[in-house]
């Protein structure tokens, strides 16, 4: 097995030569990228373990459409695991053009389509991968 070179390891700890922790969820990355609505191509990193989409204040990803409820649905974060549930939203959460039951949870998996009013997302999944740049000799 081979080990990380000084420089490498320098470069894996902060400042105070403590390790450096990875981003949120990882190595697992989760995305929504807006395809169809007011915001086309907008991209949202999922960063926490509860997100909430809808209109309201307190949503993490407001979506400025008057088919949106406040508080629309929840993306939920456990490991390598996101899932989404709408708490009851007057129109409707949809996952591949099928509508949610309210309160009850679905698996997301990469490249699936989220329908939120007149919103379309798209939910990318992945690793994150820490890689270290190569520098031009």
């Amino acid at each position: 097995m081979a080990h990380a070179s000084g420089e490498e390891e320098r470069a894996s700890r902060t400042a105070d030569l403590h390790p450096r922790q990875g981003p949120f969820g990882a190595p697992h990355v989760f995305v929504l990228l807006v395809i169809e609505g007011e915001d086309a191509s907008v991209v949202h990193r999922v960063i926490r373990p509860e997100t909430v989409l809808g209109r309201g204040e307190e949503c993490h990803f407001a979506i400025p459409d008057e088919q949106v409820s406040k508080v629309h649905c929840r993306l939920r974060v456990e490991g390598s695991v996101c899932t989404i549930v709408d708490p009851g939203s007057r129109n409707g959460t949809f996952v591949n053009g099928r509508r949610l039951a309210p309160g009850v949870a679905q698996r997301l998996r990469s490249l699936d389509e989220i329908e939120i009013g007149s919103h379309r997302l798209l939910f990318l999944s992945g690793k994150f991968r820490n890689q270290q740049k190569k520098s031009a000799a």
